[in-house]
């Protein structure tokens, strides 16, 4: 049975708690994330996310929003009516479009990704990927490309960060996203019998030339320092994209398109050639 609360006040408990929930620290220690916006929320509710609380505004919501809230509120052990000003308060975004669902941060381990026995798998590594926005973007492109997973090492931006969950348009929801140290990733990727492709401005070989058809994890480090020298040392090769203009590299997540759907050309010409 759903609990059913309606919030009219902006200094509510309930609220403070919500609000609360922007910063990591309390999001890790409470164990949960904030989704928004109608795209992120829907491929949330198909991929059988939890969720735990479903706060909305009726005067905020379209009939699409409203609609999606019914879904929602099935699977939801809180659902709170809140007042538009109340709303403004606890959302992540600037502008509410009334709907906003608290969900618990399911962790997947390392240790718990299955790679297709099928075909090739084709993973991404990022090594202390800083910004939320990119994190998202990578698992979007990932997801777009028939990826198995992201695998994100060594810090950097949390997981569970509701930027991450908006720029992935809910792909976070289908790729599985695991964090784990860059030694404990390089021995799961020898144990699989995974090669692994880095990318650095001083590679000599290029991005054309790779072979990307076998089992595949490109790893890719952050814009301003880009990888360390413990994946650049330990890698099977480095590959650069060579630059025209001003610039030495491109931001993670369009080095990440680029490398990916070369990925997906390589491997889909041997089934067009037959």
């Amino acid at each position: 049975m759903t609990e059913r609360l309606h919030i009219t006040s902006r200094t509510n408990e309930r609220v403070k708690s919500l609000v609360r929930l922007r910063n990591r620290r309390q999001r890790d220690e409470a164990g949960l994330t904030i989704i928004e916006e109608e795209t992120v929320i829907r491929r949330s509710l198909e991929a059988g996310y939890p969720r735990t609380e479903v706060w909305y505004c009726p005067q905020r919501e379209s009939p699409a929003i409203r609609a999606l809230r019914d879904e929602l509120l099935s699977g939801a052990a809180v659902a709170i009516e809140a007042d538009g000003p109340v709303m403004d308060k606890v959302s992540y975004r600037d502008e509410s479009d009334g709907l906003l669902v608290v969900a618990p941060q399911v962790r997947r381990r390392l240790d718990e990704l299955e790679l297709p026995a099928d075909r090739p798998p084709l993973l991404v590594i990022l090594e202390a990927v800083e910004k939320p926005g990119n994190l998202g973007a990578v698992q979007r492109i990932a997801d777009g490309a028939g990826c198995q997973a992201v695998i994100v090492c060594d810090g950097g931006t949390d997981l569970f960060n509701p930027n991450v969950l908006r720029a992935s348009r809910g792909a976070c929801f289908a790729i599985p996203t695991v964090a784990a140290g860059g030694n404990a990733v390089r021995s799961w990727l020898d144990a699989r019998g995974v090669r692994t492709l880095a990318t650095s401005p001083m590679a000599t070989a290029t991005w054309d030339m790779a072979d990307f058809t076998g089992p595949v994890a490109i790893v890719l480090g952050t814009e301003h320092q880009g990888l360390t020298q413990d994946w650049l040392d330990t890698t099977d090769e480095n590959i650069a994209i060579p630059m025209a203009g001003i610039g030495d590299s491109l931001n993670v997540a369009a080095t990440a398109a680029v490398l990916l759907f070369e990925a997906v050309r390589q491997r889909r010409a041997p089934q067009e050639a037959e």
